[in-house]
């Protein structure tokens, strides 16, 4: 039986129960529950806890035995010297897989943390009962109403999100959303000493729903199996990996977080590259790369032209594109007479990149400049950007007027109508007013498929390895 067999069932359970469910604001028991009751679970939820009868309106059972129906999925949020005993109780009530908040494991060091851990496990291998954990925060899974944190949206996606640390993991799971990029299927794995990262790679490989993975990754157990599920996975869908712990004290936290042996960082690169993933170097760099691989088309080649406003911005983010491997070939003849007979006007220098105040005075302006580059066949993907708060311009003029909110939605409805490849930056954002206006003009590029970075470094390092990932695949 594959991987993917023996674990599909751990994202479609039927019953929940949640041990240590809390109404106390703040807790553990209260975040893990809450989701539940406001987002949809379409299953029966069951919460339990020794010492109450109720919690949040719903009926609280002394143990798992309590529990008149079955549970497939349980939620542990309890001390743990008391889960070897919940554990007989889930092998009991023939429970699927167990989800470990709870922490004092293998993680801690100690000699107990250890017994313990190894307690569970052996009580869950000899019964058929899979472990997410211990230390971890468990699965998200919009299309069956599984989440490990309030505030993940509901939408299914088509991101797979691997991650040994629980907080990275919520991060990931919001802010791919909050860029376009929805979620599949999410996991926090924390010590992995059941179901492992080797594990989710070879399940999200043969997963339909997930089309790009990412992972953040602070050790393995088993570098054979892990560098044997990695190349598997890069070679059926991309793969970008984030690896914690890559200094010698980011290694001693690490150790110390999740238990975790990191390796040693070159030799994590060269796996990387030998296996044919990609390495990203931060949490908003692996974002970047899943925005890349969900929104763009393939690239093989790395012409790229830039438009927008600002002169020392387009000087810095020529510097941008270029030192991240990009070409910027000069604007041609025809191009230029095209943009000419449409805006000619002083302010506008036809060079690559494009840099003119006349974006800034109509729409019909930057339609027409859109269109004339998207028919420039010597450029792969355009990148027009909106630079915010570089204008002396009182803010009122431009944001409360909407002209940017204009201006963006005119780059959308231009994208949609081009088979040219673009991306759209939005940086140089600082004032509160201008906040507000790129928050909202992020959602509208978002919700409408397109690829927004957030600055032209980042758009840079994330086209650099997009390209370089279909050059290598052919």
């Amino acid at each position: 039986m594959s991987v993917f067999s023996k674990l599909n069932h751990i994202f479609h359970p039927e019953s929940v129960a949640i041990v240590g469910a809390s109404e106390e604001v703040g807790s553990m028991g209260a975040m893990f529950l809450k989701p539940f009751l406001t987002q949809g679970f379409k299953g029966s939820v069951y919460l339990v806890h020794r010492n109450k009868t109720e919690v949040m309106g719903m009926k609280c059972y002394p143990s798992l035995r309590d529990i008149p129906g079955e549970i497939d999925y349980v939620i542990i949020a309890i001390s743990a010297s008391n889960t070897p005993e919940l554990m007989k109780e889930c092998v009991e009530k023939k429970v699927k897989v167990c989800t470990f908040f709870t922490a004092g494991f293998s993680e801690s060091g100690t000699e107990e943390g250890i017994a313990l851990e190894n307690e569970i496990l052996e009580i869950a291998c000899a019964n058929g009962v899979r472990i997410v954990g211990p230390n971890s925060m468990g699965i998200y899974s919009p299309a069956t109403g599984l989440y490990l944190s309030s505030g993940l949206s509901s939408r299914s996606g088509s991101l797979g999100i691997i991650c040994q640390s629980g907080g990275n993991a919520i991060y990931l799971s919001r802010v791919s959303e909050m860029r376009g990029a929805a979620v599949s299927k999410a996991v926090s794995y924390g010590n992995a000493c059941d179901i492992s990262e080797s594990d989710l790679l070879e399940y999200f490989a043969e997963d339909a729903e997930t089309k790009v993975i990412i992972a953040y990754i602070e050790g393995v157990k088993d570098g054979k199996r892990f560098y044997s599920a990695l190349k598997k996975a890069a070679g059926v869908k991309p793969v970008i990996i984030l690896k914690g712990g890559k200094t010698e004290i980011g290694a001693k936290t690490a150790a110390s977080h999740t238990g975790a042996l990191s390796g040693s960082a070159n030799a994590w690169t060269a796996m990387i590259r030998q296996a044919g993933a990609i390495q990203a170097d931060t949490l908003d760099e692996l974002i970047d790369m899943a925005v890349a691989f969900t929104h763009i088309p393939p690239l093989r080649q790395r012409r790229v032209s830039i438009m927008g406003v600002g002169g020392g911005v387009s000087v810095l983010a020529a510097d941008s594109l270029l030192n991240a491997n990009l070409l910027l070939p000069p604007l041609p003849d025809e191009v230029k007479e095209k943009l000419q007979q449409k805006i000619n006007n002083p302010g506008y220098i036809y060079t690559n990149p494009i840099d003119t105040l006349d974006l800034f005075k109509g729409m019909d302006e930057v339609r027409n400049t859109v269109e004339a580059l998207s028919e420039w066949d010597e450029i792969d993907i355009l990148i027009p950007h909106m630079a915010y708060d570089i204008m002396g311009i009182d803010p009122e003029i431009w944001i409360d007027s909407g002209l940017t909110k204009s201006i963006v939605n005119v780059l959308v409805d231009c994208i949609k109508k081009t088979d040219k490849p673009m991306a759209i930056v939005l940086h140089y954002v600082a004032l509160a007013k201008t906040y507000q206006a790129f928050s909202e003009e992020l959602r509208i590029c978002c919700e409408a498929g397109i690829a927004v970075f957030l600055s032209m470094d980042a758009a840079g390092k994330a086209l650099d390895k997009f390209i370089e990932y279909y050059e290598n695949i052919g």
